[in-house]
């Protein structure tokens, strides 16, 4: 049941009171009166509130019509207020309508009462309604410009011409690079930038949003500053109730970040790709190449040559050789080498590797080698020095386009005292590589950023900015860290700090004709299922004096297992097999029937594979000499470093 209308009556005259009680109470309005009789009484009812319609007499002994007017309009800003009296003229009636009275009533007419009174309210209830309303939509707004002025998105508004821009979100001064008046100033400002080759499928776009469509565009835009963006843009017609379009409303989206991303993710995959193709090839040429320095090392070794076919085939094993270490770098920058960190001569990795830098330089750039007289011993990964050299001197070309030098120099730094707060560097000795170009130089503002993950100063296209990402993160890997010194068109120079170690022990090497030092009787299973390697292994083994049973899969090298497993003393198999055996797991296998079987595991490309290689399991890589073969062999059955 609906509440009773609170009706607070300003009134002195009792009668008169009960008289408009009266007329009220007949028309059949639910109501509860609050009779007053003066000003105290009055104020102090519209203080407490409650009121739903205010009837007020506008002469008063104490108190006159437009003060309770404005008392109410003070304390009850919202309630209809009524003047019923006898004494209003039609100048005062006026005047309080202007002031804010909902109506006025002549005592002598009260049958019109009882309809002033719905009117009233019916109109205090739509200004209710209004300035809810009003309220909310101002809320919305308020929502709208906190999400429009904090969000990178650019919101934006069009005429019906669907090209003009009447309205964008403060998002695009950021994105545009211009501010927001100067699109009020040319709306079709924003189209203006557009790249040219993408103007026309923008255009398109627009055409199909002024016929009603939705809009989609991707496009570039070209920002005074010459940098390009790439654009998200999307958008939807806005109709009035006659389906005329009046306006088109969307949102601009600035995904030039994420486009980087998935080029780089893409040039990522073709790396990969082209990674898994090389180390696929080198491991073909490594088997070749196997047979090749292998034959030929054992004509050198054992055959009377006449000096002219010795000279000849001093050429073809250096040749092959060279062919090997081209292998080595392919896998090298294929990133299919193991992760395994040994002893390296800072001074030899670095000279080793100066070939390749000169022709991936160019003949407009020379390399001077500065080598430290003092040996410089650290422990790194395969390769970690090649990688590091290769990324700076990439950087150092891309900064001389015209040509200029690289200095590589070398030398023992005094301590750790001087790696920055973040470095990973312990107490203890460093070895200094200083990278030199005379290239244009890095600007003061640049310089903090460089080794930013995907930040670079090239051009789209030119590098992925994550070459000096790389180079930090692997020196830090090893304990070291890096310095940069540069100033504009003076160079810049790179100083890798990375910690030194004590010479290795010096490693007894045996000469051409020291195989014999590798001779056995033991019975040896050889699974490699490349024929020529397999039988050239095989011959050079049973040379020594070994048996050898033969097998070019892991099945086949099961099914010879199986006849002959007492006598098998060692295991010499290529990683990668035929079938679903690797060479790993048949190790595995069979050291699960005979524990103290010795094995030698060879590979022509040291991959991920050859990091679940025991390390217990003497490693060979291929191409391998006969007297290498020789002594793996022997070592691992002596069970000898």
């Amino acid at each position: 049941m609906p509440r009773p209308l609170q009706i607070l009556h300003l009134e002195d005259s009792r009668i008169d009171h009960e008289l408009v009680r009266h007329v009220v109470v007949q028309s059949g309005l639910a109501c509860e009166f609050v009779h007053v009789g003066g000003r105290t009484d009055y104020e102090t009812a519209l203080a407490r509130g409650g009121c739903d319609l205010i009837l007020a007499d506008y002469t008063l002994p104490d108190y006159n019509g437009p003060a309770a007017l404005s008392a109410a309009q003070s304390l009850q800003p919202d309630t209809p207020f009524v003047f019923v009296s006898g004494s209003i003229g039609e100048e005062r009636a006026v005047e309080s309508l202007k002031h804010g009275a909902t109506d006025y009533i002549l005592k002598d007419r009260l049958n019109r009462l009882p309809a002033a009174i719905h009117r009233a309210l019916r109109e205090a209830t739509e200004r209710l309604r209004r300035k809810q309303a009003e309220a909310a939509l101002q809320q919305s707004e308020a929502r709208f410009r906190e999400m429009a002025e904090t969000i990178r998105d650019v919101f934006w508004m069009t005429d019906a011409d669907c090209r003009r821009r009447i309205y964008a979100s403060p998002a695009y001064a950021q994105v545009w690079g211009c501010s927001s008046s100067e699109l009020g100033s040319d709306p079709t400002g924003w189209l203006i930038a557009l790249a040219a080759e993408d103007r026309a499928s923008a255009e398109d776009a627009l055409r199909q949003l002024a016929d009603g469509g939705l809009y989609r565009a991707t496009y570039r835009i070209l920002r005074a500053d010459g940098t390009e963006r790439w654009i998200e843009d999307r958008g939807f017609p806005v109709f009035d109730d006659r389906h005329r379009l009046v306006r088109a409303v969307g949102v601009a989206v600035d995904v030039t970040e994420r486009r980087q991303l998935e080029a780089q993710f893409q040039q990522s995959q073709k790396l990969e790709t082209i990674g898994r193709l090389a180390g696929g090839m080198a491991h073909d040429f490594n088997n070749i190449l196997t047979v090749v320095l292998g034959q030929v090392s054992f004509l050198l070794d054992h055959q009377p040559l006449q000096p002219a076919t010795v000279e000849a085939l001093e050429l073809v094993y250096t040749a092959s050789d060279r062919a090997a270490g081209l292998i080595r770098q392919w896998l090298l920058f294929s990133r299919n080498r193991a992760p395994r960190r040994e002893p390296v001569n800072l001074n030899t990795a670095v000279e080793e590797i100066t070939a390749m830098l000169r022709r991936l330089l160019g003949e407009t750039i020379s390399v001077t080698v500065e080598s430290s007289p003092q040996a410089l011993w650290i422990v790194a990964e395969n390769g970690m020095i090649e990688q590091v050299l290769m990324n700076l001197a990439v950087n150092a070309r891309d900064a001389m386009p015209r040509g200029g030098k690289l200095t590589l120099h070398l030398d023992p730094a005094p301590d750790s005292s001087a790696a920055p707060a973040s470095a990973t560097a312990r107490p203890g000795h460093f070895a200094r590589l200083a990278v030199s170009d005379t290239g244009a130089g890095i600007s003061a503002d640049v310089l903090p950023r460089l080794f930013e993950p995907f930040f670079t100063t090239k051009p789209e296209g030119h590098g992925t900015g994550l070459g000096l990402t790389l180079v930090k993160t692997m020196v830090e890997r090893h304990g070291g860290w890096v310095e940069v010194e540069s100033r504009l068109q003076a160079g810049t120079t790179f100083a890798v700090f990375l910690p030194r170690m004590d010479p290795p022990p010096a490693e007894t090497s045996l000469t051409m004709t020291e195989t014999t030092a590798g001779r056995g009787h033991e019975t040896i299973l050889l699974v490699e299922d490349d024929t020529n390697v397999r039988e050239f292994a095989a011959a050079m083994l049973q040379r020594l004096g070994y048996a050898v049973l033969q097998a070019k899969s892991g099945d086949q090298a099961l099914a010879v297992w199986h006849r002959h497993a007492q006598k098998i003393s060692l295991l010499l198999t290529d990683v990668v097999l035929p079938g679903d055996l690797s060479g790993v797991a048949l190790l595995s296998r069979l050291q699960t029937e005979k524990p103290d079987l010795k094995a030698v595991i060879v590979s022509g490309y040291p991959g991920e594979t050859v990091d679940k290689v025991p390390a217990s399991v003497r490693f060979l890589h291929k191409p391998y000499l006969p007297k290498t073969l020789a002594q793996a062999v022997r070592a691992a059955l002596d069970n000898t470093s």
